[in-house]
């Protein structure tokens, strides 16, 4: 596997753990990932956080939204 689809499939890991974990799905979480820049943020952190279990990645993802305005979650 290629880095690049190691990390598309981290991405994609990170992503489903995050709609689980806060309830989001369908359009509100398109919209979430379009608005927050969430997969550059994942791809630009890569190589930092994908040593982190999921559990710490999601936190903190949510961390990074919130403090990009988003009251629609709790981090």
């Amino acid at each position: 596997m290629s880095k690049h689809q190691s990390i598309a499939t981290w991405a994609a890991f990170i992503l489903t753990a995050m709609q689980s974990k806060y309830g989001l799905f369908g359009n509100a979480f398109a919209k979430t990932i379009k608005e927050y820049k969430i997969i550059p943020f994942l791809i630009n952190n890569y190589e930092l956080l994908h040593y982190y279990d999921n559990n710490y990645v999601t936190d903190d993802l949510a961390k990074y939204i919130s403090e990009q305005g988003w009251a629609s979650i709790n981090a």
